[in-house]
């Protein structure tokens, strides 16, 4: 197997995760009374599927150009969160910042450690 197929396995498996975590996972953490999970797992996910599918379509083994996309990702995502205080019926939660940062922390050691298993 080869990187790429690595990376497109695990972004076939982070969209079922996340069609999961839509359909029923996120109504049983609303019940269970974990909000801040609940509210904040989509921002996670949506951090690991930018950032796999960036590297899917713009492959690069180099950690400085993954750090630099990892980091245009994340600040997207936080800029995103920033504009919600300017539109109507969106709210800006501290806890999305947090879990898009950790979401394109995790995909950087994910495919940082691919691409060392998987060297092109």
């Amino acid at each position: 197997m080869n990187r790429r197929t690595i990376l497109f396995i695990a972004l076939v498996i982070i969209l079922a995760f996340t069609l999961y975590e839509e359909l029923s996972l996120r109504r049983y953490l609303f019940k269970q009374h974990s909000y801040i999970l609940a509210g904040s797992l989509p921002n996670f996910l949506a951090a690991l599927l930018m950032s796999i599918t960036y590297q899917l379509i713009k492959p690069s083994a180099e950690n400085k150009a993954i750090f630099r996309s990892i980091i245009a990702i994340v600040s997207g995502l936080i800029l995103y969160e920033i504009a919600q205080l300017f539109m109507p019926n969106m709210v800006f939660d501290f806890g999305d910042v947090i879990a898009s940062i950790l979401g394109c922390s995790f995909a950087y050691l994910l495919i940082y450690f691919i691409n060392k298993q998987f060297p092109a």
